[in-house]
């Protein structure tokens, strides 16, 4: 179900990417497929590699024990750091900055890790403190904060504002930072109200300590996007006049 669910959220957040590119972004479908490819194998091996990390496995001892290793156990942050140097390979390959992927990307990856919260419900990870009344859950015969719910509610609400301000044409790094500093603030907020083990650096859970550099990595992007390239201006079609000076002088260097 953990798999089925995130499936579903990916194929929605690719029919949303596709469909949200047409709205003046500079990158091709064809770019934009690559940087797909990229960002969700990379994606999946860096969460699998963090959850090594925070979560250290045991030799398996049957190929079930190896299946259950290599199946289960993602985290999230990895997922996105790995995703992101996905987008930094094809960025490079296709001369365009890395933020014209993430600004286009980032409304509909939070539809794919919204699907991933449900997995989680359904698979008994990543719960709450426990908890009886409003919001909450029975797993495993304990009552706690339905945190998966929360979350993949609050995902689906981002990816709506993030599509709005997309749509708005703001400069570079707008969307994307916005992103980051939304996200980490609800990420620092709700790991509060966890009660599964996933790592901790000090006083803080490992996904707190990576919201910091998060959030201010998206503040920086905030504030460098006011003067930033707007994609949106530099995508933008021709004028029918300068498109037939363009045509006429083809033709013109082929006679």
């Amino acid at each position: 179900m953990y798999g089925l669910c995130t499936m579903v959220g990916t194929i929605f957040a690719l029919l949303a990417v596709f469909r949200l590119r047409k709205k003046g972004s500079p990158i091709s479908e064809d770019n934009l497929l690559d940087a797909l490819i990229w960002a969700i194998l990379l994606g999946f091996l860096c969460a699998k590699l963090l959850y090594f990390v925070v979560d250290p496995p045991q030799m398996p001892h049957s190929w079930r024990e190896l299946w259950d290793l290599i199946s289960a156990g993602l985290v999230f942050y990895g997922g996105l750091l790995g995703g992101l140097l996905g987008l930094l390979l094809v960025s490079l390959k296709t001369k365009k900055n890395i933020i014209t992927y993430t600004d286009l990307m980032a409304p509909c990856f939070c539809l794919a890790h919204a699907g991933g919260r449900v997995g989680c419900l359904m698979a008994g990870c990543c719960y709450g403190i426990e908890h009886t009344g409003f919001c909450s859950v029975v797993l495993d015969g304990v009552s706690r904060l339905a945190t998966q719910p929360m979350e993949a509610g609050f995902l689906v609400i981002l990816s709506g504002v993030l599509t709005a301000i997309f749509l708005k044409k703001p400069n570079r790094g707008a969307v994307t930072g916005w992103y980051m500093v939304l996200y980490a603030v609800w990420r620092f907020i709700i790991e509060f109200f966890r009660a599964d083990d996933r790592g901790a650096v000090g006083a803080l859970s490992t996904s707190q300590f990576i919201s910091l550099f998060i959030f201010a990595f998206g503040l920086f992007l905030l504030i460098r996007s006011r003067k930033a390239v707007n994609d949106f201006t530099a995508a933008a079609p021709a004028e029918p006049e300068e498109e037939a000076a363009a045509e006429e002088k083809k033709e013109q260097e082929q006679e």
